[in-house]
């Protein structure tokens, strides 16, 4: 069991590598000039990135054997940007203004029914404290969540519940992420907007409502909690966990590659209607 419990926990620490290449900046909008909050910044399936701050800053190090890889900067509502590393830190030091263009986002079309929807709770419901993940001391852009099943199509996203085993990060912010999967782990967002928030439960039950966001699946899907700001070294928020159950997918930071377990799988669970 102890062997188990360090797995879980693990994977969210952040991880060091040899950086001597610093870059900082400010993400804005190319039609508005405002800054961009929360962006996936980082190396393309490399262990290095992170997350503009509310301002639209950021700041972080690129190791020198990465310089010829690719950065990849995206955000819900912006085409992403990518180009070589290298590039990018030069271009930074001309100037640190980097824009996204907007896209525009059809509203999907909406289908009145008469039918009976049911209700019901998908994902993992284990409320253990024995076993635990998710944050702890960790870099904007971390990220952990499961695989969701749906009975029937089409799926509508009522609320999120987690159950919180500990928690000293309660004005630390998070975003929840949709993904659609593609080989078995998530490919890309499938909602239209940021879905920030704040765990301010110390211990018990967490339940975030998702009823305005109007979210309506039809296939199988990957949900994630990811870190938007870096956390100090007091402040850590864990989540229960259990064996088996949906298989579990995460990664350090943004842009980085996702690793899935099918033995350990964090305890996140979804009231749904179909």
């Amino acid at each position: 069991m102890k062997k188990i419990r360090t797995n879980i926990i693990f994977f969210l620490f952040s991880i060091s590598l040899l950086a001597q290449n610093a870059t900082k900046g400010i993400i804005i909008d190319a039609e508005t000039d405002e800054p961009i909050p929360y962006v996936n910044i980082g190396i393309v399936k490399k262990d290095k990135g992170t997350v503009s701050t509310e301002e639209g800053k950021f700041e972080f190090e690129i190791p020198s054997k990465l310089m010829n890889d690719t950065i990849k900067l995206s955000s819900i509502g912006y085409q992403p940007k990518s180009m070589l590393a290298k590039e990018f830190a030069a271009t930074l030091k001309e100037n640190p203004i980097i824009n996204l263009q907007p896209v525009i986002t059809e509203l999907d079309e909406v289908v009145v029914t008469n039918k009976k929807l049911k209700e019901k709770i998908l994902g993992n419901k284990t409320k253990s404290k024995k076993m635990k993940g998710a944050f702890s001391y960790a870099v904007a852009g971390n990220e952990v969540g499961i695989k969701v099943k749906i009975k029937d199509s089409p799926t509508y996203i009522k609320k999120f519940h987690a159950n919180v085993v500990s928690n000293t990060s309660e004005k630390v912010k998070f975003r929840l992420n949709f993904y659609d999967i593609k080989d078995g782990i998530p490919n890309e967002k499938i909602v239209k907007e940021n879905i920030i928030f704040s765990v301010k439960v110390k211990e018990g039950q967490f339940t975030l409502d998702l009823e305005k966001y109007d979210i309506v699946v039809e296939e199988d899907f990957y949900c994630t909690i990811e870190l938007l700001e870096n956390q100090k070294q007091e402040e850590e928020v864990f989540f229960s966990a259990g064996l088996l159950g949906n298989t579990m997918a995460y990664r350090y930071t943004s842009q980085g590659e996702w690793t899935k377990s099918s033995t350990v799988a964090i305890g996140f669970n979804y009231t749904v209607e179909y």
